[in-house]
């Protein structure tokens, strides 16, 4: 946020809705949108949306100087300055925000079919989990949980170390 008044909204917001957890707003996304994905979706984008947003705040407010004032000499405005100067130099930090977001949406999802499948009688590897729970399938349950585990050590495996591998590469960035 380059103004004073973006500072303080995206400060404001943070304060008041990053210490909120996603699943608690379960129960108010089930009134506004009823039983279904957009409920699902609404929670997901709650707990993605702040680690994401402070960490590409962090990574645009450590943009050296320098750089800033070499995009501005060029004549870089707006957007073309955002794409083409502050994005680059600020990967590192967005990378990090997109991971913990990531960890928070998996733990979100999980969590949040264990509710909406115990309200629809139908849902995904956490009702899974939470079905067998009940009938007291503890083999099925430690299945459940290592599919959890395996699904995300494949995303961050796979998908992270692609995305930071080719970070690295592309602007030819130390470890």
């Amino acid at each position: 946020m380059t103004t004073q008044f973006g500072r303080d909204l995206l400060s404001t917001l943070t304060a008041m809705l990053n210490p909120l957890p996603a699943i608690a707003l379960l129960p108010l996304a089930l009134l506004w949108f009823g039983l279904g994905n957009a409920s699902l979706i609404f929670v997901l984008i709650h707990s993605v949306m702040w680690p994401i947003a402070l960490n590409t705040w962090s990574g645009f407010s450590s943009v050296p100087e320098t750089l800033r004032m070499a995009g501005r000499n060029y004549g870089l405005r707006g957007p073309r300055y955002v794409i083409t100067i502050l994005i680059p130099a600020s990967l590192p930090a967005i990378l990090s925000g997109l991971k913990i977001g990531w960890a928070f949406a998996w733990r979100t999802l999980i969590a949040a079919e264990l509710v909406f499948g115990a309200s629809s009688g139908e849902g995904g590897l956490g009702w899974y989990i939470f079905q067998n729970r009940n009938e007291l399938f503890t083999d099925r349950v430690f299945a459940g949980l290592l599919t959890v585990i395996a699904i995300g050590l494949l995303v961050e495996g796979i998908v992270f170390a692609s995305l930071e591998k080719i970070t690295i590469k592309r602007w030819g960035m130390q470890r």
